[in-house]
């Protein structure tokens, strides 16, 4: 099997895993993308002092248009999973941030692909799956 037929049936299965685990989940893929954007956006401020990220931030970490990155965040903030709160810095701009809720969903959005990958990690021998699991660990690392 080629790479790239390799990672096509990796998201196959990640795909099958999340459409059968939706429901439990509570959440769509797509508000699991956010969600996880943001968090990683929050994560990755240097100034601690920001409390959290700006839309700008989501869009840039999402790769979507400022309109699509609004309705979203309007969405999650309907749901109570995200918050938004005044920028210190810039009067005009607001941080978003994640609630208790959106914080404990995507923790279950995260478990799901932890789910899928205790089964890919099944079906590899020894070597095959500490051989994956320095891919993985490799892959995380790129930005």
């Amino acid at each position: 099997m080629t790479p790239t037929a390799a990672l096509e049936r990796l998201h196959r299965i990640a795909h099958r895993h999340w459409a059968a685990q939706a429901a439990t989940a509570g959440l769509s893929h797509s508000e699991f993308e956010y969600l996880r954007a943001i968090k990683e956006q929050e994560r990755r401020k240097i100034d601690r002092d920001d409390h959290g990220q700006h839309l700008q931030d989501v869009v840039a970490a999402m790769g979507v248009s400022k309109a699509s990155a609004s309705a979203m965040v309007v969405k999650l903030e309907e749901r109570g999973l995200v918050r938004r709160v005044p920028c210190l810095m810039d009067a005009r701009a607001q941080h978003i941030l994640l609630t208790d809720d959106g914080a404990s969903l995507l923790r279950r959005g995260e478990e799901v692909y932890r789910d899928a990958l205790r089964q890919i990690f099944g079906g590899l021998e020894g070597y095959d799956r500490d051989a994956f699991r320095r891919a993985l660990r490799e892959l995380s690392d790129l930005p």
